[in-house]
């Protein structure tokens, strides 16, 4: 077979499957732009679910307080009349407090805090009444 040439690899060429640095580098800037752009979304997500804990924490002190109202026609005034260990009474999570003020016998309001090394900027404090008044809206 003449004119055939046996293909042979010579020291220092490429043999394939390698990457090289150039590509490496932009593959790790890829991820840093979609890093950059889903952390902050995930932040708000985490957020968005610490206050869920407070919601449900408030609605079920409120259900508390009704059942205490039909039993005793007044709201209580701290969490511990309500069954909870201690007043300010915690959210599931142990991210919010929630505290009960009696605005009189026929009213009360909840209002939950972060607590702990939870902190909201938007959402410092949530609140709840006898009412059904929700505060602030942005953060229900």
């Amino acid at each position: 077979m003449t004119g055939y040439k046996r293909k042979t690899f010579q020291a220092g060429s490429r043999r394939g499957g390698g990457f090289t640095l150039i590509e490496l580098m932009i593959v790790v800037v890829i991820v840093a732009v979609l890093a950059a752009i889903a952390y902050p979304s995930y932040q708000s997500y985490v957020r968005e679910t610490k206050r869920s804990d407070a919601h449900t924490a408030l609605l079920r002190i409120a259900a508390l307080q009704e059942k205490h109202f039909s039993d005793n026609n007044a709201y209580a005034t701290s969490t511990t009349t309500l069954g909870y260990a201690a007043h300010p009474a915690t959210s599931n999570d142990g991210n919010w407090a929630v505290t009960v003020t009696a605005v009189g016998p026929a009213a009360f309001t909840l209002n939950a805090s972060p607590a702990g090394s939870h902190s909201d900027a938007d959402c410092n404090v949530i609140t709840l009444t006898s009412a059904g008044m929700k505060t602030p809206g942005n953060c229900w």
